[in-house]
């Protein structure tokens, strides 16, 4: 409730967002990509639809299915158009500090410890995955000691931390 209405007061007045789905859209710009999907993807299939029953090495059943993929090709036109001119309405607010570390991994049904002995044996792969997500605070679990660990997790942890409030 509180991150909808940071939405609908960053959005400003005249914007009338709402969540569909669980996505925050704004509702005329939700129409018009759904009537922008529908024209595209009936004028892609009924051309398709003419083209290809007007061909003669083509059976009539093997000509409207080809009409369906031309229609389908249609849809993803209109999605991708979509997508270009309609820029997603959400905020995504990712704060983990440390002190929120431990509640996250009871909740998820562990404890710090076996988290960090996990953390230091994970594959090196995943460790570069978590660094690209910047989960400093996760990766300031491994011990020193282990093929993982990398001092300056803590001190990017550390860093995280204090421009975030919490220190």
């Amino acid at each position: 409730m509180e991150n909808q209405d940071k939405r609908q007061a960053s959005a400003g007045a005249d914007e009338h967002l709402t969540e569909v789905w669980g996505d925050t859209v704004k509702l005329s710009q939700l129409g018009i990509a759904a009537l922008l999907g529908i024209i595209l993807t009936m004028a892609f299939y009924l051309v398709g639809n003419n083209i290809f029953s007007q061909m003669e090495n083509i059976e009539a059943s093997l000509a409207k299915g080809y009409a369906l993929l031309t229609g389908i090709l249609g849809c993803f036109l209109s999605a991708a158009i979509s997508a270009k001119f309609f820029k997603p309405k959400r905020i995504i607010e990712e704060h983990a500090e440390s002190a929120d570390i431990a509640e996250i991994l009871a909740f998820g049904g562990t404890t710090v410890e076996e988290e960090a002995q996990a953390l230091a044996t994970l594959d090196p792969k995943v460790i570069a995955e978590m660094e690209d997500l910047e989960l400093y605070a996760l990766l300031a679990l491994i011990p020193e000691g282990s093929p993982n660990y990398k001092p300056e997790y803590k001190e990017k942890a550390a860093r995280a931390a204090e421009g975030s409030g919490q220190v």
